[in-house]
């Protein structure tokens, strides 16, 4: 119904308007010609005449008004030209009316009657325009209804056909005024549904910059905290390997490496948030042993849990049942992590929280059943339903100070991978028996995943590099530069080092390289940049050189960024922080290829 109705107040709608009254009724005003042509003398038929002419001016009138440069000029002067215009073909219809009433006979009377009336009726359409429209275009037909009906030699009393043309004029007035303020109360709420489909357009349009911004913003974040997080975690891997530090020292390093790889998959979490908003998140299923993964958040959170007071510990119920499957690490770790996060602000100091690990094997599938006891306040059963829902606030949720987000997020890290989450007491049986320092809540998650045919390794082993190669390392950041030389200074690795992208290419002309490292974010040429000059360079005519392998060293690691690499020619990615392991099983290929090349030449 809104898309049929026609808002009179503005230029487009009052032009639809009215070329509509002028198609319909210029078939209605030939017809009636024809019977004037027919049936009347021809100074009858002038009138009919002049009917139409004024019918073409006024669709005239729209066309000029369509066709002028500023709409709201427009449509006031076509708005006053309707107005001269209809009240022109008013008044001719009732001259009309008039004459053929002067004829005499009975019988004209009843059809100037009614000539005159439907001048009325189609007259009293223009309450849609506006009062002034409406009052010059039915003043002729009424006054012409009146004069027509009442004579003068009869009495008021006695002329029921006066008194009935009286009831017909006042009830058609009654009518359409009533219908004048309806239409100008719908012509208002279509005002109003317009401005509030602008103002909602406008507000899509903001969203979708504000959402723009947020990647952007992500983006960036990205790149900032990954390159100080690549040299935390360099370092402590350079410092692992040296075998002169005491088991205090390797344990210390290990922790930091530990706790850098879980700031790096939280890192990944926080930018996958996106995907979730935008209903496109997906599990990265790998190998996971689940047992380490617990060990190693509540080793990271221990010194957190002592600084506080908070006694940590883990149970482990079934220690003789492998945890190797195969689900997503990193939603697995920010699930768990919320939940020591909040057990731990919600314990007073010299509480407890534990964290409990159960599981059964049947048909190559485990059931996990991870529970974070804490001893801090109980949860209302009224509560409970609503404390995975976003921004969902409860008393103890409030309490400890809490934004809504962080259990929404495990549940929907939970329905993600089918599992469920829930939050009980511990029982009275759990605290006479020690298990528990005191009542609190228990927040516990259960999924199900496929069991590894072998067990996750406790860690994976570095690659070694059998046989010298030659890196170019393009990497405009001197922290980032150390890392790369502290990790390779015990490998058969010949580092050259290029500052931007720039000079890559021109160390790449000037000598041979088995390998390119080649970061993205550089001054004077960025590293895609610099990717695409040496593939060009590679198949020119005037210098054709064999194809070396180039991959990116960059924190830029979203989806769309590594098909862009890629497209322009990188081999390959490698993501900051640094991952060791990949690195060196790079390298080991390397120096395996240039080997056997140099085996098959030596044939």
């Amino acid at each position: 119904m809104l898309e049929q109705t026609v808002d009179v107040t503005r230029l487009e709608g009052f032009v639809r308007y009215t070329r509509g009254i002028v198609r319909a009724r210029l078939v209605l005003v030939a017809l009636f010609v024809g019977l004037l042509v027919i049936y009347t003398p021809m100074r009858m038929t002038v009138f009919g005449l002049v009917e139409l002419c004024v019918y073409g001016a006024l669709f005239l009138a729209t066309e000029v008004a369509q066709r002028h440069p500023d709409p709201i000029t427009a449509f006031r002067r076509l708005r006053w030209q309707s107005i001269a215009l209809v009240f022109l073909l008013s008044i001719n219809a009732c001259a009309l009316a008039v004459k053929i009433r002067l004829i005499g006979q009975p019988i004209m009377r009843v059809e100037a009657a009614l000539l005159a009336i439907c001048v009325l009726l189609f007259a009293a359409l223009r309450v849609h325009t506006g009062k002034i429209s409406y009052l010059t275009a039915v003043a002729p037909p009424v006054a012409t209804l009146l004069w027509i009906g009442f004579d003068r030699h009869t009495p008021l009393a006695a002329n029921h056909y006066g008194a009935a043309m009286l009831l017909f004029v006042v009830a058609v007035l009654t009518a359409t005024w009533r219908q004048q303020t309806t239409d100008r109360a719908l012509a208002q709420a279509l005002r109003d549904l317009a401005r509030k489909n602008a103002d909602l357009t406008e507000a899509v349009a903001e969203a979708k910059a504000a959402s723009r911004a947020k990647s952007d913003l992500l983006a960036v974040a990205s790149h900032e905290i990954r390159t100080p997080l690549n040299a935390v975690l360099g370092f402590a891997h350079a410092l692992r390997r040296d075998t002169f530090l005491t088991p205090i020292q390797a344990d210390l390093a290990q922790g930091v490496i530990e706790g850098g790889a879980q700031l790096t998959r939280l890192l990944d979490t926080v930018l996958d948030l996106t995907r979730v908003q935008a209903g496109q998140a997906a599990l990265n299923p790998t190998a996971v042993d689940l047992r380490r993964l617990i060990r190693t958040v509540v080793r990271v959170w221990s010194a957190h849990a002592q600084a506080v007071g908070v006694l940590l510990s883990f149970e482990d119920a079934d220690p003789g049942l492998a945890y190797g499957v195969l689900a997503d690490e990193a939603k697995l770790e920010q699930t768990l992590v919320n939940l020591v996060s909040n057990g731990l602000k919600a314990s007073p100091s010299g509480g407890a929280v534990t964290v409990r690990l159960a599981g059964m094997v049947k048909d190559q599938t485990l059931t996990a059943l991870v529970e974070v006891r804490d001893s801090g306040a109980l949860v209302p059963l009224e509560d409970r339903p609503r404390m995975f829902g976003a921004f969902e606030q409860t008393e103890r949720g409030r309490s400890l100070g809490g934004s809504g987000l962080g259990l929404s997020i495990c549940a929907a890290n939970l329905a993600l991978m089918g599992g469920e989450i829930g939050v009980e007491d511990v029982s009275e049986d759990e605290v006479q028996s020690g298990k528990a320092a005191r009542r609190g809540a228990v927040f516990w998650f259960a999924f199900e995943a496929p069991v590894l045919a072998a067990p996750a390794a406790e860690s994976a082993t570095e690659a070694s590099v059998a046989a010298p190669v030659r890196v170019l390392a393009a990497e405009d950041n001197p922290a980032n530069r150390r890392v790369l030389a502290a990790l390779l200074a015990a490998s058969p690795v010949e580092l050259v080092f290029a500052e931007d992208g720039a000079r890559a290419v021109d160390a790449w002309r000037a000598e041979a390289f088995d390998l390119v490292l080649m970061d993205v974010n550089m001054p004077v040429m960025d590293g895609v940049a610099a990717v695409a000059r040496i593939r060009q360079l590679e198949t020119s005519a005037a210098e054709p050189r064999p194809r070396t392998p180039i991959w990116m060293l960059t924190a830029n690691v979203f989806d769309d960024d590594v098909a862009r690499y890629r497209a322009d020619g990188a081999d390959g990615v490698l993501r900051k922080p640094i991952d060791t392991v990949a690195l060196f099983a790079l390298l080991a290929q390397v120096a395996e290829a240039k080997a056997g090349v140099q085996r098959r030449v030596t044939a």
